[in-house]
């Protein structure tokens, strides 16, 4: 991973804000962190000497009664030193001698004293993103609107007359707002239908879902989706009105008889049943010799127009547009295609699949939506494949150049690594789509005092329960350290996005970095709190501290293993990308 401004050699505003930010966040969890130490110890009686920011050198600070609030040189963590905390100190520390009898001595507290201090500072991290969450949600939780992107052909939605760009008001006579209302009802729907209210044209509509044939409703069948598809077009047949015009697969259509489009909803309501159109679109330029530095683009405004003579057969999957135009959403087309991943070839290298192909059919489903290709592909291997191996083999229905083929492939089940850092076993064939998705606009969605806080809470125990999840396959080996684990550069990249992304971001970040922070320290291991919380639990079950030289070898083990794994993870984050190596198909 490198830094996002590594490539300019230098900072600018939004770098700045990022470092600002990191900061200020760090900073504020450690002061966190460390406060629950005070805190507590302070309630123990227990004599604070040092509370500082930073480790190293004393830079600037204030002396109240015996504690010394202090910044020091190394901007990175913090520590709060009580009295008599270290019997391992060097000769000559100031409190070498005082904390073998002292009143407020930490080391003469009881067992379950000492270990409730040492806990105090996950903890408090660990609570902090409940009050952080409560806010968030109070002030309101920009989430996306509950407009339908996309609907399930042959599910209970589409049965129902719901149509892409229909926006969801009502769910069983409750308010919507947000997709996240949406899936929060359907969780607590029961019964056999589901009614909606859907405002389409600025009238509403009363719709109801139902099973088929009127049976029972399963809420996995209501085939409702929230993104879109863009307006990224697939030209499949040079002879049709589209590829006569110009327009190429890939070509990002911007702008129908001048009316701005956005997704592929509004291309086809713009182009309609008109006779022809002046279409804008934006297209990417391969390198040249004018450009020798790599892709760039061009804005081109083509004319469209009508072709009776064009008479194409039409195949279950093509809509409308496609047979009036010759034009398909990208997203029904194979764009990227990856022959290999991880050193392992994909099916696709060696099936005859090719770029720009439209996607017709895939394992007799017929494809209407990117869905169709993922349930298909999906279907060839068992619910959860664990090993990689081979699947069933299925048939590709394409078009290409105007012509119809059938290609059989067999997917591969490869293991990856999901967005949440942990491996993943899937069939795959090694193509992406040409066009893309995005989600509905965000609305602020503001919950009163006690939704927001029953909201928080179960989103704080959620990712803390995931955290220590992961925690446990990283130790077993079933989720990769180094997608897990970050230094500071990888904690400025994540600052940098939240500096660009606005303080709604930022806020989250932070509290996810005060429940990361609260995970970690509880870990077992020698000089983390963790580690600690365990000695002061042995001693209290013993009833005697642990031997003086195992609690010794214990602190100077665990501080190695610090070092070295943040020396370590630093290496990660500042690494190269290694270079992708082509993989040669060998094709039978």
């Amino acid at each position: 991973m490198t830094l996002p401004f590594a490539a300019t050699f230098g900072f600018d505003l939004l770098t700045l804000q990022a470092l600002l930010l990191m900061i200020l966040l760090v900073g504020g969890l450690v002061l966190i962190h460390e406060g629950g130490h005070f805190l507590v110890a302070r309630a123990f009686g227990v004599t604070v000497k040092v509370f500082s920011i930073g480790f190293g050198p004393r830079l600037f600070g204030i002396k109240r009664g015996k504690t010394d609030y202090r910044f020091s040189a190394i901007p990175i963590g913090g520590y709060v030193r009580w009295l008599g905390a270290d019997p391992f100190s060097d000769s000559g520390s100031d409190d070498e001698l005082d904390w073998v009898d002292a009143k407020g001595s930490f080391i003469h507290k009881p067992a379950w004293q000492r270990l409730l201090v040492v806990a105090a500072g996950p903890i408090t991290n660990l609570i902090l993103p409940i009050f952080v969450f409560t806010g968030l949600y109070m002030a309101g939780d920009p989430q996306p609107a509950s407009e339908v992107g996309w609907v399930d052909p042959g599910s209970a939605s589409a049965r129902a007359g719901v149509v892409p760009g229909d926006r969801i008001v009502e769910l069983d006579g409750e308010p919507m707002l947000t997709w996240l209302d949406v899936y929060e009802s359907l969780d607590r729907h029961q019964g056999d239908h589901i009614a909606l209210v859907v405002e389409r044209d600025g009238q509403r509509i009363p719709v109801t879902l139902t099973g088929e044939d009127g049976g029972p409703l399963a809420v996995s069948k209501t085939g409702l989706g929230d993104s879109y598809a863009d307006a990224t077009a697939l030209v499949d047949d040079p002879a049709s009105p589209a590829g006569k015009a110009g327009i190429l697969t890939g070509d990002l259509i911007t702008k129908v008889d001048g009316a701005e489009v956005a997704s592929w909803l509004d291309v086809q309501r713009a182009l309609g049943a008109r006779e022809g159109a002046s279409v804008e679109v934006i297209r990417r330029v391969v390198a040249d010799d004018a450009n020798p530095t790599g892709m760039s683009t061009e804005t081109r405004t083509l004319t469209l127009g009508a072709d009776p003579t064009w008479l194409p057969e039409r195949l279950p999957a093509d809509d409308d547009t496609w047979a009036r135009w010759g034009l398909a959403s990208g997203t029904l087309g194979i764009g990227t295609i990856h022959a290999s991943e991880d050193g392992v070839q994909m099916p696709v290298a060696c099936s005859g699949l090719a770029r720009g192909d439209r996607l017709l059919k895939l394992d007799n489903r017929d494809v209407r939506v990117w869905f169709d290709v993922e349930r298909a592909v999906a279907a060839t291997a068992d619910e959860k494949p664990s090993t990689a191996g081979p699947t069933r083999p299925i048939d590709v229905v394409v078009r290409r150049d105007g012509k119809v083929l059938t290609l059989r492939v067999t997917p591969l089940v490869t293991r990856t690594v999901g967005g949440d850092g942990s491996y993943r076993f899937r069939p795959l064939i090694g193509f992406g789509p040409v066009g893309g998705f995005a989600m509905p606009e965000s609305v602020l969605r503001p919950y009163p005092f006690l939704r927001a806080a029953d909201i928080a809470v179960r989103e704080t125990w959620g990712t803390a329960a995931f955290l220590v999840e992961r925690v446990g396959e990283m130790v077993t080996g079933d989720a990769p350290v180094s997608q897990n684990l970050g230094g500071p550069v990888k904690v400025m990249n994540t600052m940098y996005d939240a500096a660009r992304e606005g303080m709604f971001v930022a806020a989250r970040r932070f509290a996810a970095m005060s429940l990361s922070l609260g995970v970690i320290n509880l870990v077992p291991i020698p000089v983390l709190d963790g580690g600690q919380i365990l000695t002061y639990a042995a001693e209290w079950i013993r009833g005697r501290p642990l031997p003086y030289r195992m609690r010794e070898r214990l602190q100077q083990a665990g501080l190695l293993f610090i070092v070295g794994l943040m020396l370590l993870v630093t290496f990660w984050d500042v690494r190269p990308t290694p270079p992708v190596t082509e993989i040669v198909p060998k094709c039978e």
